[in-house]
């Protein structure tokens, strides 16, 4: 009875372990089932992460190509603002230009009218002055000539004289605006009347010329001190380009007053007594009254 109920008891409890083995078999079939499933959620879930990605990608480029074309089309509007601000400001300097030019211009032909009438007059007035010419540089010709300036006429006339060609041998270069006496071959006379207030040959005395020189000088020192200051090599300045002018004019005008102040310290500036030996025979007076 025993060994029949522990038989009984053997083959319900087999059965209650192939019970609970079929489940475990199902359990795990199921669990594989869903780590199955899992695994497909997971690459779903990864593929829709892609097209997720994928999209953000296309709507940022999207933007930045609407960006891009409103910076292209802001910069042609800035371009095309600029251009036209420049092509307004060119055609002002132009304007201005074009008008100083056609200043320039009538000043210009103002100014030659003038400076030919003014040779002109110069020439005229010079030819009534110049009255003794091709006197050959002698010690006798020159004291002849400083005697006539002894006795001219101080009250109504002035005498000068100047160096007439240059001597062979000397450089003429070194002599563009005239010679001194002493590298002359001739002498050559001026005589100035008075009443015209001019008392040499160039309308100037002595005085006037050293102050007009000092002024010059000043001038030369400037232009020269802006030049070497402001000028850079290479780079186009009107401004240097006008000094340079004015400082090419001044040194021409200095070297026509250095001539001038040269011709004039040559021209009997000392008693007449101091450069002519005069001698008068004894028991004779002299005609000359002073």
């Amino acid at each position: 009875m025993k060994v029949s109920k522990l038989i009984h008891d053997l083959h319900e409890q087999l059965e209650e372990n192939k019970s609970a083995i079929d489940e475990c078999v199902f359990l795990r079939n199921e669990n594989e089932g869903f780590l199955e499933e899992i695994k497909e959620l997971k690459k779903e879930n990864t593929d829709l992460r892609k097209i997720q990605d994928q999209d953000d990608l296309n709507r940022q480029i999207t933007n930045l190509r609407i960006k891009q074309k409103e910076l292209e089309k802001e910069n042609k509007r800035l371009y095309q603002a600029c251009h036209l601000a420049e092509v307004i400001r060119l055609r002002k300097e132009n304007v201005r230009l074009v008008a100083q030019l056609e200043n320039d211009e009538h000043n210009v032909g103002h100014l030659d009218e003038k400076m030919k009438r003014l040779d002109y007059l110069e020439k005229v007035f010079a030819s009534n002055r110049y009255v003794f010419t091709d006197i050959p540089n002698t010690p006798e010709n020159l004291k002849m000539v400083k005697m006539m300036k002894k006795y001219v006429n101080k009250r109504r006339y002035n005498l000068r004289w100047r160096g007439q060609y240059l001597v062979d041998g000397e450089n003429w270069k070194q002599y563009q605006y005239g010679q001194p006496l002493s590298k002359s071959k001739c002498i050559r006379v001026y005589i100035d009347s008075l009443t015209h207030a001019i008392d040499t040959v160039e309308g100037f005395n002595a005085e006037e010329v050293d102050v007009i020189l000092g002024g010059l000088y000043k001038e030369e020192d400037q232009s020269e001190e802006f030049i070497t200051s402001f000028e850079v090599k290479g780079e186009e300045n009107a401004e240097i380009d006008e000094e340079k002018r004015i400082l090419n004019v001044t040194k021409q005008l200095i070297n026509y007053f250095q001539s001038m102040r040269l011709h004039l310290q040559n021209s009997a500036s000392k008693p007449i007594k101091d450069l002519v030996n005069i001698v008068i025979p004894k028991g004779e007076k002299s005609c000359h009254t002073e």
